[in-house]
């Protein structure tokens, strides 16, 4: 079961990379790392406090993204290796550059902007560093996730991140 919806994911996160399509399939596997992160601390239910709920729902977001984006620099990097340069989706023609959102209603393909790959390169280039690499891919996933957990606690007052002895 996923901690956040895509109802949150929208309009409380803010989010917009993540199509809703793909988000609960993404948001249970963000939450199943969570879960093994957090040594099933979560299992038996969110804590009672609303802002560790807030907490823990945008380390879900936030890892959705991060896996949304690596789905997609891994799809990217595999029609690159088939068609030279060229992305190819669809029944269009093809166009270079990286796809930061896919719509599949009328085959919306959006392209991240110079401005946007100048701005997020840094980003990007950890994206594309970690797509097909897992140990990166985890790696990644823990330095996004971490920040957000650090110092949430559960209702019986233990961090969400203890392992027990």
């Amino acid at each position: 079961m996923a901690y956040a919806d895509y109802d949150f994911y929208t309009t409380s996160y803010f989010g917009s990379v993540v199509p809703e399509a793909d988000f609960d399939r993404l948001a249970a596997r963000a939450s199943d790392f969570i879960d093994t992160l957090t040594f099933d601390n979560l299992v038996d239910g969110l804590p009672a406090d609303k802002r560790s709920q807030k907490r823990i729902k945008k380390a879900v977001c936030s890892l959705a993204e991060l896996m949304y984006q690596i789905e997609l620099a891994e799809k990217n990097a595999t029609n690159a290796a088939v068609s030279g340069t060229s992305t190819a989706i669809g029944s269009g023609g093809s166009t270079t550059g990286i796809v930061t959102s896919v719509s599949s209603g009328s085959e919306s393909i959006s392209y991240a902007t110079p401005q946007q790959i100048g701005a997020s390169a840094k980003e990007w280039s950890a994206v594309y560093a970690a797509a097909g690499d897992v140990q990166k891919t985890n790696d990644l996933l823990l330095k996004t996730a971490l920040p957000l957990l650090m110092g949430v606690r559960t209702d019986d007052g233990i961090p969400i991140l203890y392992a027990g002895v």
